[in-house]
């Protein structure tokens, strides 16, 4: 159950392009990773005026999260899931956030499903 200290905005299912890798060809040319974050705060002040200004605005984390990946590179996902925790608390302070990193379609022979990450600051 929801309420103060338990609310959440969550983003689920955002495909971004990035250089991630340990293999060259992965940091060249890059590749599909999907992201789902959520970030803990009481939502009850914006659900009861109606007030974006008292959420947290998703749209601000979608575009900056975009604008990242186009100019992200390193080899693991375990530091790019750092960054983009790094950029939430940029954008929204000190919430409690939790963040899902998955690359599609990981260049393992013989495997064809995904490999995720799961991080977070200040969850319970």
């Amino acid at each position: 159950m929801n309420g103060p200290g338990r609310d959440t905005v969550e983003v689920r299912g955002l495909k971004v392009w990035a250089h991630v890798g340990v293999l060259e060809r992965e940091r060249l040319h890059g590749q599909w990773f999907r992201l789902d974050f959520r970030l803990r705060s009481d939502l009850s002040a914006a659900a009861q005026g109606d007030d974006l200004s008292l959420s947290q605005d998703y749209g601000l984390a979608i575009q900056a999260l975009q604008r990242q990946a186009r100019t992200i590179r390193c080899l693991t996902i375990e530091h790019y899931s750092e960054r983009i925790l790094d950029l939430l608390e940029e954008l929204y302070g000190p919430l409690a956030m939790e963040v899902q990193l998955t690359k599609c379609l990981a260049p393992v022979a013989g495997f064809s499903g995904e490999v995720a990450v799961s991080r977070s600051r200040r969850w319970p």
